[in-house]
């Protein structure tokens, strides 16, 4: 059987989104089979593929995404080292450029990285940036120990060298069961929402208990303060009353007849009445209402 044609980078670009499409939705992209899920993702790029384009196989279109895969975790591996190491004033071009020469530098990527065209469609998939999985899982998976006529390239960037250095294609994994999202590698991202709208309820019950609190402390403060200006306000009074009553016993114990001028006298005489006539009205005032606080208790 004649060997197909390699990938072009349109033919790339398609799959990844198909893959993507299918492997992120909430509901298709769990519980399913390895079989039926790649059965979806080969019914979907042959229906929806460019007419002049080359068949593909599923089985050729898991090795090119392994491939792919294989790549794009290895250069997300090198950027973080980049990152880690980054001197100052280098743009994200400027590690992004340094970690493509650092692949090179890999016995299994000497020729470098290929795929700059998918870039922008799988550089952001977290389960791209995770570690490998375990080989026997994807050996199951991804159906290790087939010879695929049609792979674009069967030897090093093949599924037949299964390895502890050869990180598994995870977009998409199963369980033991071969039960898809049963597992943080491979639960897609629509599965994720549900934990951070709960996280995002309990920060925000976070935020509003510590507001509550805040409001508490200042309420409590404020009625503090508003005790401590009262307490202070009467004690200003009854100091001012002090005064007042010292003012008024100097002007009431004063000796008239020591006084020569007939003015001051006169002037003296009436104050002192004053303060005599406001004293007499103050005990009595206080009487009454003593009294009438006895009678009170009385009804």
């Amino acid at each position: 059987m004649p060997r197909s044609t390699g990938y072009s980078k349109e033919e790339d670009k398609f799959l990844c989104q198909v893959y993507m499409d299918i492997s992120q939705n909430p509901i298709t992209g769990v519980y399913q089979s390895s079989d039926h899920f790649w059965d979806r993702v080969a019914e979907s790029f042959e229906n929806r593929k460019n007419p002049t384009w080359s068949q593909r196989s599923k089985k050729s279109l898991q090795c090119r995404l392994q491939t792919i895969q294989k790549s794009t975790r290895k250069l997300h591996a090198c950027i973080k080292q980049c990152e880690n190491r980054r001197s100052s004033g280098l743009s994200s071009d400027d590690i992004f450029n340094q970690a493509k020469e650092m692949l090179m530098q890999d016995k299994s990527f000497k020729s470098g990285w290929k795929f700059d065209h998918v870039w922008d469609i799988i550089k952001n998939l977290e389960k791209l940036k995770d570690g490998a999985t375990p080989a026997r899982k994807f050996s199951n998976l991804c159906g290790l120990g087939y010879t695929s006529s049609e792979s674009e390239n069967p030897t090093s960037d093949s599924v037949l060298q299964a390895s502890p250095s050869l990180s598994s294609f995870s977009l998409n994994l199963y369980d033991e069961d071969d039960i898809i999202g049963r597992s943080p590698y491979q639960q897609p991202i629509g599965v994720k929402k549900p934990k951070l709208k709960k996280e995002n309820d309990d920060q925000t019950s976070d935020v509003i208990k510590t507001l509550e609190e805040g409001n508490k402390q200042l309420v409590d403060q404020l009625k503090k303060t508003s005790a401590q200006r009262q307490q202070y306000l009467e004690m200003q009074s009854k100091s001012l009353a002090l005064k007042e009553l010292k003012e008024e016993n100097k002007v009431l114990y004063r000796d008239l007849n020591s006084i020569e001028d007939p003015n001051l006298r006169a002037y003296l005489q009436s104050e002192q009445a004053k303060i005599l006539r406001k004293r007499l009205d103050q005990q009595a005032s206080s009487t009454s209402t003593s009294f009438s606080q006895y009678f009170d208790n009385l009804s």
